[in-house]
Formats: C-alpha cells, sequence, structure tokens
C-alpha cells in the first residue's frame, strides 16, 4: 500500500472570494511531495484538470490586521502576471491552512546550479535576462520580494526562468515605505549588507531601508555569479574555503570574490559587481542591467 504524510488534507470549498466548483479533497503522497519548508510543505496535486503545486502552510496565530494585511497581498499576488513571474493560480484558506496553487514546474536554478536539473536551460544570456525582467516586473508593482535566492527561481515546463516564493513579500506604499512593519526576513547569505546591518538604526531609517529595491538587485547579482558559475559558489564566499559562515560578514565587509572567478572580459562581469555594490545609491537599475544583458544576447 502506498503510504502517505497525512490524510483527508481539504482544500476549502467555495467562498465569494474564492469561488470553486467543489470541495477538493486530497491525501498528500510521499512521492507527490515537491519539497519541505520551515512552515509548510508543497506537493503535486491535479487542480480542475490540471496539474499544479500546491503549498499548504501552517496558519499561526494573529490578529484581525494581520489577517487582513495576508488578505491584501495574496489579493495582490494573484495579480502578477508576467512570463518570468511564477503565477499564482488561486489562494484558498480554512481554519488551520493556508493553500497556494501555483503553476507546475520541473526545478529550480538551485537544483541546475548543483547537477541535479539536467534538463533543458535557455542561454546564459537568456536566463540572466529572464530572471531580471520577473525581478524588474514584481517592482513595476510595487512589491520588494526580499528572499532572491537560486531556490526561489523556478524552471517551468517550458524551460523558462521564474521568480517565486512571495513569503516574505511586501507592497510599498506610496510614501515609499512598507504596508506594515517587520523584522528581518529572507536568506541572510542573499541580503544586502545594509539590511543586515538595521539593528542599531532608528526607526525611520529602518523603514527606508525595507522599502528600497535596491536589495533585490543586490540578491539578484549573487544569483547572477552563481548562475554563471554553474555550481554552488558564492559572491561572497572564499573560493579556498568550505564553509558558508563567513559569507555575511563578507557582505558587509564589502569583499567578494568575483576576480579570477569569472573572466575580467566576461560580459556580466561589471554588471554583477555594480549590482552588489555596498552602496545602494550606486547599484545598477534593473533597466540598465537588462539592456546591457540584450546588447550581448
Amino acid at each position: 500500500m502506498e503510504s502517505t504524510v497525512c490524510q483527508d488534507v481539504q482544500i476549502p470549498a467555495a467562498t465569494e472570494t474564492h469561488p470553486l466548483e467543489e470541495t477538493v479533497k486530497i491525501d498528500i503522497k510521499k512521492d507527490r511531495i515537491l519539497g519541505k519548508g520551515k512552515f509548510g510543505i508543497v506537493f503535486e496535486y491535479t487542480f480542475k484538470g490540471t496539474k499544479v503545486a500546491v503549498k499548504r502552510i501552517q496558519i499561526l496565530d494573529c490578529d484581525e490586521a494581520d489577517s487582513r494585511e495576508r488578505k491584501r497581498e495574496g489579493k495582490a499576488m494573484t495579480n502578477l502576471i508576467h512570463d518570468n513571474v511564477l503565477r499564482l493560480i488561486e489562494e484558498q484558506e480554512d481554519e488551520n491552512f493556508k493553500y497556494l496553487i501555483f503553476e507546475l514546474c520541473v526545478g529550480t536554478v538551485d537544483d541546475y546550479v548543483q547537477g541535479n536539473y539536467k534538463g533543458p536551460m535557455p542561454t546564459e544570456v537568456d536566463g540572466l535576462i529572464q530572471m531580471a525582467s520577473g525581478l524588474a516586473y514584481i517592482h513595476s508593482q510595487r512589491f520588494v520580494h526580499r528572499d532572491i535566492k537560486p531556490e526561489n527561481v523556478l524552471i517551468s515546463q517550458t524551460f523558462v526562468l521564474k521568480i517565486s516564493d512571495f513569503g516574505f513579500c511586501k507592497t510599498v506604499t506610496t510614501s515609499g515605505t512598507f504596508s506594515n512593519s517587520s523584522g528581518l526576513k529572507g536568506t541572510q547569505n542573499y541580503m544586502a549588507p545594509e539590511y543586515l546591518e538595521m539593528k542599531n538604526k532608528s526607526e525611520e531609517e529602518i523603514r527606508a531601508i525595507r522599502a528600497r529595491l535596491s536589495l533585490d538587485i543586490f540578491s539578484l547579482g549573487c544569483v547572477f555569479f552563481t548562475y554563471i558559475k554553474k555550481d554552488r559558489s558564492h559572491l561572497f564566499k572564499d573560493p579556498k574555503t568550505k564553509n558558508n559562515f563567513s559569507i555575511t560578514n563578507n557582505i558587509v565587509k564589502g569583499k567578494k570574490f568575483i576576480k579570477g572567478e569569472i573572466p575580467d572580459d566576461h560580459y556580466a562581469y561589471k554588471l554583477i559587481d555594480e549590482m552588489t555594490h555596498s552602496d545602494p545609491q550606486k547599484r545598477l537599475g534593473l533597466d540598465e542591467v537588462i539592456k546591457a544583458l540584450k546588447s550581448v544576447q
């Protein structure tokens, strides 16, 4: 008999916000699990005749304001429609879980650079353009992603790269601040130095830092480096060491390891260097990044 992780998991019935033709009752099979994280599990499922990925998240206790904010952000994510952004098909919720239903993908950039995914891929420069284009679109919709990393760039079934995982994404108001406050969120090895050093800043300074789109540009520059290297290398990791403990310290100090790892005359050398500048005001904008990349296609 096929083993199961848990049985009788239900995606909630139709509501005015999330209409469904009927209640969907499923079993999560071990061979259908795509991934597990701190707050949830992702599994493959057939939804309305199409294979999809369902992310099931445990709902933590929250106040009414947090609940309203989560619903607003979920609705906004559903409206993010771009070739290089993972499509959130539908969001549903019951008293115990939130269910995010996404288009199904075949792997991640992290799988690719580790050699675990060996299927078709866009050319190197096209891959960089796709990642930059997806992030530029997210920014144009007034979102800061805050967790750009190889694991969060997916490879679609048509082998297109798509920015995913909006768990730490936040909307930015017209005044340039976040719609609500929160602490340090994301993956520290891909955080910009000013984000890592917010602890001793004033509340006003923190709000300003957290609203900067350049935070994501720094992270994407680090992803570009790993993508080109096609291994688990990191721009701020000394290639002579095996551990990752010094990465955040090197980020804060601005100590990169690009020279000798990528040829000086490589088309992306200068782009990566300028995208990860320690001064956020001097980081290359995504429009400039995309323009430069398209010039070498």
